[in-house]
């Protein structure tokens, strides 16, 4: 099975105006006024401070864009993908790209009502601006509505996987030579996508083990958790089969344990109220767990 069919790569494209600015000219009078070294003083000043609210959204909305849709792994991470080179790609199971796009464009949508409210509202703003500002306020800090406008970006885009980037072990392995280029070479590429794949799919393990174990070791000790451990766990579960690139039957058994644990569940309070619902998540979990404890490379 060729991994380009399995999963893809995602980059973000977020750009917007800042409202905020150094102001070169305030930092030198406080220096020439208190006799003080350049180098230890600086001055800022906040363009738009009444209508500061607005601009707040766009900045959280990006965030959730992160946070929601993109990561998966980390405090606060509910999306659908791991980082794969550590410059801005992600790895995307093939199977979330529907759900990954959706939540995409529920936001972007949002993002985009905002921007356009905010060029609507763009001279009305400054004329504020002005008046909080006084004497420190200049124009020039500040786009037309065209430039304004042109400034706010929301998209992602999307990378194939090398077509020599396989998946499978041993004999499962498999070279393509096509295009005229070597086995040898193209084993090259393989082993060198093959790893970091395996560092990117190493993460979606990690994180199902960090929840899974937060999870079960509370209710063992019948310890108080959020709501949302559970509804990550759950996602989580939800998800996991995307990732068995390699097909693993043990990991399809570790899935389908693990949903059956969760079906019957009906929420943080249902799993709190009932010990048998408790434990029968917690034995899938430490199941769940001793297998991808053992799990090297390509999950």
């Amino acid at each position: 099975m060729k991994l380009n069919e399995k999963a893809m790569l995602v980059s973000l494209v977020l750009k917007k105006w800042s409202p905020r600015k150094v102001d070169k000219r305030l930092a030198g009078e406080l220096t020439d006024k208190y006799g003080i070294d350049p180098r230890v003083v600086s001055a800022s000043k906040k363009l738009v401070a009444i209508n500061e609210g607005s601009f707040k959204s766009i900045e959280t909305l990006d965030k959730k864009i992160r946070n929601h849709v993109f990561y998966s792994v980390g405090t606060g991470c509910k999306g659908f993908c791991v980082p794969y080179d550590g410059k801005g790609k992600h790895l995307l199971p093939t199977e979330l790209h529907d759900k990954f796009v959706a939540r995409f464009n529920d936001y972007a949508d949002k993002r985009e009502r905002k921007v356009k409210q905010i060029v609507e509202d763009w001279d009305t703003i400054i004329e504020s601006a002005k008046e909080e500002l006084k004497g420190v306020f200049n124009p020039n800090d500040y786009p037309s509505k065209e430039e304004l406008a042109n400034l706010y970006e929301c998209r992602y885009v999307i990378e194939s996987l090398p077509e020599e980037a396989y998946v499978g072990r041993g004999d499962d392995q498999k070279l393509d030579p096509r295009f005229g280029v070597s086995g040898a070479e193209t084993l090259e590429v393989q082993v060198r996508e093959r790893s970091t794949i395996e560092e990117a799919t190493e993460q979606a393990t990690t994180n199902m083990v960090v929840l899974l174990t937060h999870l079960a070791d509370c209710l063992k000790e019948d310890k108080t958790f959020r709501d949302n451990s559970f509804t990550k766990v759950k996602d989580a579960i939800d998800q996991f089969d995307s990732w068995n690139f390699n097909d693993n039957e043990k990991l399809y058994e570790v899935s389908t344990n693990l949903k059956e644990a969760i079906a019957d569940i009906d929420g943080a309070s249902d799993l709190r109220k009932d010990k048998g619902k408790a434990d029968k998540l917690v034995k899938a979990s430490d199941e769940a767990n001793d297998i991808l404890d053992k799990l090297e490379g390509i999950i």
